[in-house]
């Protein structure tokens, strides 16, 4: 705002204007009308769950500048900080703020806004609880399987055998955070707090889709301060409840598959230190089924691409289905036998033995990214065919997951080993 003011010298300057032939009775501006420059790079460090410091830079024609302002949200929160730093606490957790700052100089010429920044609280720390209910993976309604607000549904193309059980598979995200792609087609990047879930149950009767569920445990990944930790939860008989458990045990189990025969599986639940046997590289924990390749694909919840879909919901960043390779589907006889072989070998296999796995004696290296003359299948051919239709202790391949044998895959498996020889 200008402001102005009447030129006054008394009698003798106005006798030495006549005198001049001068008229200076027009008002004269004598303040600065230069708004100053906005701030710019406006950012948040130190954030915690309920708090952040913003910081910004001051252009260098600001020299005059007496105060800032800060908008949150659109609504200014201090409109009188003398620096360019300015700490904003009572935040919710995991929740997403806007924030722009403007300046004013000495004559309260205000500059136009910074850019908004948006910026995210961290999440709150995770960690397990003694129920499943406490976890918040599902509805009031824990039976019902259905995923909380912000717990999404995801698919992997090629999956692991464990005793025919049906696996429901889920992931949630801190707020604002996405997963991330690294550059390859494996784990992407996960944000601290991610959780992901997988229940195992069995349909009472497979020839009704409708038909009841036997819910027999949720295991659960957390990652906690950049490490992952793992956790199962092991349902109820009334299928009301699930309670934490670090020990494994046997539950039996009777169903009606889909060809209505009747099967009776005493079906294993892993003790902690089995699940860290399988999910371990180098005594450090991580996920198994959510490569961006196990992933690329068409499920069955979405009528696109899955990775496309994630990114279009705001959970993935930078992988789409053109930079990423496809871990085929070994139930598909119309991929190529080699392919199908590869494939359930890396899924069911991979995570023990290649270097840093937990089998490492055997100079094996099954990952589908290993060049085939390196993965010591082929050496190995007749082992593995033996191993697979074998329920031995010990003996048998897999060692953990299973208690039967997987006929289908062993009648796949064997052309495969046959296919190789020629």
């Amino acid at each position: 705002m200008k402001k102005f003011v009447l030129k006054s010298l008394g009698l003798l300057s106005i006798v030495f204007f006549i005198s001049c032939g001068g008229d200076d009775d027009t008002p004269v501006d004598t303040t600065d009308t230069q708004n100053p420059s906005q701030p710019t790079n406006l950012r948040a460090t130190n954030k915690t769950q309920t708090s952040l410091q913003l910081s910004w830079d001051a252009s260098t024609d600001n020299v005059g500048v007496k105060k800032y302002a800060v908008f949150q949200d659109g609504n200014i929160i201090n409109d009188n900080i003398t620096a360019t730093t300015l700490t904003i606490e009572s935040l919710t957790p995991e929740t997403s703020y806007s924030f722009s700052v403007v300046a004013f100089d000495e004559a309260d010429n205000q500059s136009e806004s910074s850019d908004i920044f948006d910026t995210c609280t961290l999440a709150i720390t995770l960690e397990f609880k003694t129920n499943l209910s406490e976890m918040g993976v599902f509805t009031q309604n824990l039976s019902e399987l259905t995923p909380a607000d912000g717990v999404q549904l995801y698919e992997i193309n090629s999956t692991l055998f464990t005793d025919y059980a049906k696996k429901q598979r889920l992931v949630r995200l801190p707020n604002c955070e996405v997963l991330k792609y690294k550059g390859d087609d494996l784990l992407p990047v996960f944000p601290d707090n991610t959780l992901i879930a997988k229940t195992f149950y069995y349909n009472l009767n497979e020839q009704n889709p409708n038909s009841e569920k036997i819910i027999i445990e949720t295991r659960i990944l957390l990652k906690i301060n950049g490490v992952w930790e793992v956790g199962n939860y092991i349902w109820n008989e009334a299928q009301t409840e699930a309670t934490y458990s670090e020990n494994g045990n046997v539950t039996p189990i009777s169903y009606t598959n889909s060809d209505g025969q009747t099967l009776n599986i005493d079906y294993k639940v892993p003790s902690k230190q089995d699940c860290f046997t399988c999910h371990n590289n180098n005594n450090s924990t991580f996920p198994i089924g959510m490569k961006l390749r196990s992933m690329n694909f068409t499920p069955s919840y979405t009528n696109q691409n899955q990775l496309a879909y994630l990114e279009s919901i705001g959970m993935m960043e930078g992988a789409t289905s053109e930079n990423i390779s496809v871990l085929p589907d070994w139930t598909d006889a119309s991929n190529d036998i080699l392919d199908r072989g590869r494939a359930y070998i890396d899924i069911n296999c991979a995570h023990c033995h290649q270097p840093g796995g937990a089998v490492t004696n055997f100079n094996l290296d099954f990952r589908l990214e290993t060049p085939f003359e390196e993965t010591g299948i082929y050496a190995n051919r007749g082992e593995i065919e033996a191993r697979i239709q074998s329920t031995a202790p010990v003996y048998m391949m897999p060692q953990l997951g299973r208690t039967i044998v997987h006929d289908e895959a062993v009648d796949m498996l064997i052309d495969y080993l046959e296919a190789i020889e020629n």
